[in-house]
């Protein structure tokens, strides 16, 4: 089939999962997408994948973000336009669609990287049952009757040695105010359909923080930094109290703490 001058044709086995990765990540580099493709079966060819992508973005589907983030590779976010495609494909999010006036900020995309990285971390490891991003927990909580109680970052269900587990997923860069730390620890008490929640920090400095400022709630709640996390992953030594000894990750999501 021959297509008119200036127009693309989306194919709904390639373009679309792409498209989605990219809506649902925020932000997310050239070679974590490939990747994601790559361990969903969807692309195999680094060229395939390269000239498809190209083509979106010629297509104002996808945009390249302005700026070094520091990793050597092109950041991609979603457009309207790109949007408009999705939900022509029935794919839909109430927080981020083609009436959204402003598309999520570069600002951000530092977050949705160190997420990215995560994700993919246990995806190699092949411990990741799924993932929902924090695009899919909040649009999903916006409509349902009984949400959760907070918009994480990731719900995330993996394969715990023989046994499926799920949990809430917060990643911190910086610092909140006390404010903040006390309306969070409300929504962590009063939230009753995840067991467990893993709190990841950018560095030692902030998951201290975190740890101080919320632990001793009556939940599975875990502080360790991200790059501990990635290398041990569900065997990363996690704090669960300042005061007292870390313990295997793996151990809380089997629910011996």
């Amino acid at each position: 089939m021959r297509y008119a001058k200036g127009t693309v044709s989306i194919s709904e086995l390639r373009d679309i999962p792409l498209l989605l990765h990219v809506r649902n990540s925020k932000f997310i580099s050239h070679s974590q997408l490939f990747e994601l493709m790559k361990l969903a079966s969807t692309e195999y060819s680094r060229e395939s994948f390269a000239w498809r992508v190209q083509r979106l973005v010629t297509g104002n589907y996808l945009a390249r973000c302005l700026g070094d983030f520091g990793n050597g590779t092109i950041v991609y976010r979603i457009t309207h336009r790109g949007l408009i495609q999705l939900e022509s494909h029935c794919h839909y999010a109430t927080v981020l669609n083609s009436l959204t006036q402003h598309l999520p900020h570069p600002s951000h995309a530092w977050h949705a990287l160190e997420l990215n990285s995560v994700r993919l971390a246990l995806a190699r490891a092949n411990v990741l049952l799924s993932w929902k991003s924090d695009i899919e927990t909040a649009s999903a909580n916006t409509i349902s009757t009984n949400p959760l109680e907070k918009d994480y970052d990731a719900i995330v269900n993996v394969w715990n040695e023989d046994c499926a587990a799920a949990f809430g997923l917060e990643y911190e860069r910086s610092i909140k105010s006390s404010q903040r730390y006390d309306r969070i620890r409300h929504a962590l008490e009063a939230e009753s359909k995840l067991n467990c929640i893993l709190y990841l920090g950018a560095g030692e400095e902030i998951t201290w923080h975190l740890a101080r400022q919320l632990s001793g709630i009556s939940k599975r709640l875990a502080f360790a930094s991200s790059r501990a996390f990635q290398e041990s992953l569900l065997d990363t030594m996690v704090i669960l109290d300042p005061g007292q000894p870390r313990v295997p990750f793996r151990s809380l999501l089997h629910g011996v703490f």
